[in-house]
């Protein structure tokens, strides 16, 4: 029990100790001065120990008897008072105990105390999640089935309760707490060596800022991931960095922005993602005259992509006004685009596609569902705010759905469960469509098409035949690793995807020396993953297919020849 807890609880029973002393004191002394008689006659008084042990069970009700004589007249009329005097007390301290027991302020630092043991006895790395909902939710969910440790901070208990009803909540230690506050990052860990990252995803974004500006203070070797949307959180975020930044509406542009001209790309991230395989067929976003409806944070992104690619478009806003290049150029319309009229007027009869991307769930829904009327052939690009409305969206089969919950629980998962996955991605989203469709047909072709990614580091506990061949100072090719244990002379269903060495990458690395410490990503099949392993691991296999000749066992041999 924290000192904070003892503290309240002695504050609180003090008048309740204070009235049963009071009220034992006053039995007491009545019983030792009141006149007793005992089985002779004879006068006699009760000793301060008779009187106590007489009391004690008397204001508990429990009721042995008199003792150690048979009570005088008087010494009753005592006792009758003392009954109910002793049992007022008890019954005060005993509501004063159920009082505590209830108390919030208790159960608070009760909580926070347990939540401070629990984080200190974390051994392994762990995360820190700052606000439980469903896109934390999601992301701890995911890190605790890889492994990983989670500890969540929220400062709502009914958020908290309804945590503890999850199945993996056990393993996580909870508390309800201002993340906004030094005590509370503190009482999480954040000091501890092995808290290696802090989320923290608030709608405020002026509260992710301050949580990030905090964690530059209370630890800069803590990565902060955060989300920021506005321009002037952005600048600051990346300004003075200190935290990495997850804008869901130039996510969703950059992939417009790949759809145009490298959708190959786009399979390989949905693939990564674990979205789709890597059978999806590959389509360009039709060319041609588009219509946003809303011309917020996501209108303004999409708007920088189109005209990066010379996308003719019409922007429908009821709120904002364009600018005056925009109303003289006629590519702005301030009303409702919920409305056919308005979507007649925009040329939506020859638009090839519509982004329904306003902040309302309902207007958006409206709005490509009256576009679809119109124009039954239109490519329907919808934003969906939240989850909670998903089986609508998909029921109205729009053509692309952004969910800004979706993105931020991939995104935020993938680059802490698994950060080499993220870095590859991160490579490709660079990546031509000549260089995209190529790597996915290669690896439809020779590992079909859905592959498994699989991560070895090159150190002693995953890979101890190979760390310490290098350690040797023995040259070790990455292409060993690919060798088959059946022939040497083939390679097994595996293909280096990125390696990663010092903070720099490697994307499809061939023929690359090894080096203590790397780390490799490969796309396999589950057997030829199982290969990667023993040749890292084992001696025996690593000779064989480093010389082609088996490695005789020294023991083995030794007996052999006696």
């Amino acid at each position: 029990m924290s000192d904070n807890a003892l503290w309240i609880i002695l504050q609180r029973l003090r008048k309740p100790i204070i009235v049963i002393i009071v009220t034992y004191a006053i039995s007491i002394l009545g019983m030792v001065l009141i006149d007793g008689m005992d089985d002779q006659g004879n006068v006699y008084h009760l000793t301060f120990f008779d009187a106590f042990y007489f009391i004690s069970y008397t204001a508990s009700t429990i009721g042995f008897g008199e003792t150690p004589y048979t009570f005088t007249y008087e010494q009753r009329l005592w006792v009758l008072i003392c009954i109910y005097l002793t049992v007022i007390g008890w019954f005060y301290g005993i509501g004063a105990l159920v009082s505590i027991i209830s108390d919030k302020t208790l159960k608070s630092e009760l909580m926070k105390s347990q939540f401070r043991k629990r984080v200190k006895m974390l051994k392994s790395d762990f995360i820190i999640i700052l606000g439980y909902n469903h896109v934390h939710s999601q992301v701890i969910r995911k890190l605790v089935n890889v492994g990983l440790n989670v500890v969540l901070i929220d400062n709502s208990e009914e958020n908290i309760h309804g945590f503890l009803l999850e199945d993996f909540s056990k393993s996580v230690p909870v508390m309800v707490g201002n993340a906004l506050l030094t005590e509370t990052l503190e009482d999480a860990g954040i000091h501890q060596t092995n808290c290696k990252a802090i989320v923290a995803h608030f709608f405020e974004e002026e509260k992710n800022l301050r949580i990030a500006i905090l964690t530059k203070f209370l630890n800069p070797n803590v990565t902060m991931i955060t989300k920021a949307t506005w321009k002037d959180t952005i600048n600051s975020l990346l300004d003075t960095d200190i935290a990495k930044v997850e804008n869901p509406f130039e996510i969703f542009a950059k992939r417009i922005d790949i759809a145009l001209t490298s959708p190959h790309i786009l399979i390989l991230e949905n693939w990564i993602y674990k979205n789709a395989d890597l059978a999806d067929e590959a389509s360009f976003l039709p060319q041609g005259k588009y219509i946003i409806c809303g011309y917020g944070r996501l209108g303004k992104a999409i708007q920088e992509k189109f005209d990066k690619h010379g996308i003719e478009y019409v922007i429908i806003d009821e709120h904002l006004m364009g600018t005056r290049e925009m109303i003289e150029n006629k590519t702005f319309i301030r009303a409702n685009a919920d409305d056919k009229e308005i979507l007649l007027q925009a040329g939506i009869e020859r638009a090839v596609g519509l982004v329904a991307g306003t902040q309302n769930d309902i207007d958006n829904i409206s709005i490509l569902l009256t576009a679809k009327k119109l124009n039954p052939n239109i490519y329907v690009i919808a934003r969906e705010n939240t989850m909670k409305e998903v089986s609508i969206f998909e029921a109205t089969k729009s053509d692309w759905l952004f969910i800004i919950e979706r993105i931020l629980i991939n995104k935020t998962a993938l680059q802490l469960a698994h950060p080499l996955k993220h870095a590859f991605l991160k490579k490709t989203l660079y990546q031509d469509e000549a260089w995209g469709r190529a790597l996915v047909n290669f690896l439809k072709s020779q590992l079909g098409d859905n592959p498994k990614l699989m991560k070895l580091s090159i150190d002693e506990e995953s890979a101890y035949a190979l760390y310490h061949e290098i350690e040797r100072g023995e040259l070790v090719n990455i292409d060993v690793l690919l060798r088959s244990l059946e022939d040497w002379n083939n390679n097994h269903k595996a293909i280096a995807l990125l390696l990663k060495r010092n903070g720099k990458e490697v994307l499809l690395p061939q023929n690359e020396v090894l080096q203590l410490n790397d780390e490799i990503l490969f796309a396999c099949d589950e057997e030829s993953a199982e290969e990667i392993e023993l040749i890292a691991s084992n001696m025996y296999e690593l000779h064989y297919v480093c010389s082609g000749k088996e490695k005789q066992n020294w023991l083995l041999g030794k007996l052999f020849r006696g």
